[in-house]
């Protein structure tokens, strides 16, 4: 899957007919706890944060699909086998793209697939900040998947989980370290389109 693929949905949404009215544009952002899954070194969660825009698409009575844009710093930290700690950061741009299953008016269930593009990546240590760009593979690619909140007021609150399926890092034969992430965001929708809130009003 390329990083260009949600993008792509939106726009051949946007140029069938009538699909117009069946898409919102949000804005969303939230923090996040991050990790790597690797093997031979042990790894603990560090803070992050995401923020960027979603495309909510109205694919029937209680289901949506949602195509996002996000630019997402998160990491892991590291503790090696002398003891020696260190925190290894990264930021990509990354497009989520989720099927939404609403169980009420509001709550819904959630599961997908994201792309990641590699932006920067650096390591935090005792000796100051040292860029790893290079040494990261370029395309991050995993499974999503958790609950949400849609209410009507136009606010969208998630919570979800993200497990990468590619190793991180570049030449690697031993770490084979994989993204592993659970975030919190909200969300609100600047624009709301009819047909999406016709059917609301009908559950």
């Amino acid at each position: 899957m390329r990083p260009t693929l949600p993008l792509l949905v939106v726009l051949s949404l946007f140029s069938l007919p009538g699909n117009a009215q069946r898409l919102a544009l949000g804005l969303k952002g939230g923090l996040l706890a991050s990790t790597t899954h690797a093997v031979r070194i042990q790894t603990y969660p560090v803070p992050g944060a995401t923020a960027g825009i979603y495309f909510p698409y109205h694919a029937g009575t209680r289901f949506e699909i949602q195509p996002e844009a996000l630019i997402t710093l998160n990491g892991s930290g590291y503790q090696e086998p002398d003891g020696d700690r260190f925190t290894a950061r990264t930021l990509y741009m990354n497009f989520p793209v989720s099927a939404k299953l609403f169980l009420g008016n509001s709550f819904n269930l959630q599961g997908g697939v994201k792309a990641g593009k590699l932006l920067l990546a650096y390591h935090e240590t005792a000796e100051g900040n040292v860029t790893m760009t290079d040494r990261y593979n370029a395309i991050d690619f995993g499974l999503t998947g958790g609950l949400g909140m849609d209410l009507r007021s136009g606010l969208d609150l998630t919570v979800r989980y993200y497990s990468g399926m590619k190793p991180i890092l570049a030449g690697d034969g031993a770490l084979f370290p994989r993204n592993r992430s659970v975030q919190f965001t909200a969300g609100y929708r600047l624009m709301h389109f009819r047909e999406i809130k016709a059917v609301r009003k009908r559950r």
